[in-house]
């Protein structure tokens, strides 16, 4: 019977503890901070390009410039506006619920007869604080 190894999702789930909401709370922090970092470069980018492109005569690439920049800006924002989401989303998150942290990819072995959507969905791992509590094959 012929087999293939293919790449599977994997949902981690976590039980929600003080100490999760803390250290994930810590983590979106760090990541909104970085996100407003990189806006406020991009700003400053865009500030000294529209300064130095005053001589530049092809008009069309300064264009495509600041373009690409405003665009990088603007994920980095929604970005940012995300992130404060998930911060909001943690803070009424009750202890002992289960939350849906993360996707994983991983390897699985499928084989001739095998359900493919049973097999590439509904595998899980559940954690508590980082600590394996169960895993879900599919």
């Amino acid at each position: 019977m012929n087999t293939l190894r293919i790449k599977q999702n994997i949902l981690v789930k976590v039980i929600v503890t003080e100490k999760f909401k803390e250290d994930y709370k810590k983590e979106l922090t760090k990541q909104i901070e970085a996100a407003e970092s990189k806006a406020k470069e991009l700003k400053s980018s865009l500030a000294k390009l529209v300064i130095e492109s005053a001589g530049i005569r092809n008009a069309s690439y300064v264009e495509s410039l600041k373009t690409r920049i405003e665009e990088e800006r603007m994920l980095q924002e929604a970005l940012m506006g995300e992130l404060k989401e998930k911060a909001k989303e943690i803070d009424i998150l009750e202890i002992g619920a289960i939350f849906s942290y993360t996707m994983l990819e991983g390897n699985m072995e499928i084989k001739e007869g095998d359900n493919l959507w049973q097999k590439v969905t509904g595998a899980e791992i559940v954690i508590k604080d980082n600590i394996i509590i169960s895993i879900k094959e599919s």
